[in-house]
């Protein structure tokens, strides 16, 4: 009997240390928690694929060259002479442009705490365009109408960001710098009067010959101009290569003068001056517009 019980007790005592063992053995293979997840960085080099919109309202202004179109354009053309109800001609009206524009950019970014530091360029194609008429009184029956047009065919920038980290996938940032773009403005003068129009004067022998519903005076100018640009946006790290940006920019390419002149002239002679000279006033344009786009950049790190 003490031999039976003394088995018995060896026995419980096996299986217990056979399941601390076992407990033991478990634990010692348990899988360790997962690492934390790495936080985000902006630092690096990037670059991408930007398409928007860009529009403008700016206005065209006239300026005379000599005393036949300083009478058009002030509405002075002496009453004695045929011309009563003479108003000035119309000016200082806006020019609505618009259309889309898209291209490439590429930047780096190096970023401290929650704060980033950033040079970035882009390059865009454009197809912004705008036309515009304002109309007068040449005499009572008749008028005078000067149409402006403007275009914009491509532009780039090369800027800084300054930007502060909301989140540290979400980016909000201002930008600002040079810019760079090729413009084009033409402006012509229309009058309606029957069965033309014609205007001499010395001396110098100014002159214009108009036909009804015909421009009579014309003039374009084309240029790659540079100004400064600045702006804002938002910008979201959807993982650790790629990024998406909406973002506003305003650029300045300065005003550009068109010179506007007489296509034809009083024949030689018949003015009492042997060699006329066209008529002609300047079109003062300027070359500003808005900018909104979105951007999609990979980057290399």
């Amino acid at each position: 009997m003490r031999n039976k019980l003394i088995s018995g007790l060896a026995g419980v005592a096996f299986s217990f240390a056979a399941s601390e063992f076992a407990i033991a053995a478990d634990m010692a293979v348990k899988a360790p928690p997962p690492a934390p997840a790495p936080v985000p960085t902006w630092t690096g080099f990037y670059g991408g694929i930007q398409f928007g919109g860009g529009w403008s309202d700016e206005a065209v202004n006239y300026s005379p060259n000599d005393p036949i179109t300083a009478a058009l354009l002030t509405g002075t053309l002496p009453a004695a002479g045929g011309f009563p109800g003479n108003q000035p001609v119309a000016n200082g009206y806006r020019i609505p442009q618009s259309g889309l524009v898209g291209g490439v950019e590429a930047g780096n970014n190096w970023q401290w705490s929650n704060w980033l530091l950033g040079v970035e360029a882009d390059f865009s194609l454009a197809g912004m365009n705008g036309r515009a008429s304002g109309t007068s009184f040449l005499t009572t029956a008749f008028t005078q109408t000067t149409t402006a047009e403007q275009s914009t065919d491509w532009y780039g920038t090369v800027r800084g960001r300054v930007g502060w980290l909301a989140t540290p996938n979400l980016l909000l940032f201002g930008t600002g710098g040079f810019a760079y773009g090729r413009v084009r403005d033409s402006a012509d003068y229309t009058t309606s009067a029957t069965p033309g129009l014609f205007l001499s004067t010395g001396p110098g022998g100014i002159s214009v010959v108009c036909s009804p519903g015909v421009a009579c005076m014309v003039g374009s100018s084309s240029a790659i101009k540079t100004g400064w640009t600045a702006g804002g946006g938002v910008e979201w790290l959807l993982d650790q290569h790629w990024s998406a940006k909406i973002e506003y920019q305003f650029v300045d390419l300065g005003t550009e003068t068109a010179l506007i002149t007489a296509v034809a002239v009083c024949p030689a002679g018949s003015c009492h001056f042997s060699a006329p000279t066209p008529a002609s006033f300047n079109a003062a344009f300027h070359d500003r517009f808005n900018v909104v786009r979105v951007a999609l950049n990979y980057r290399f790190w």
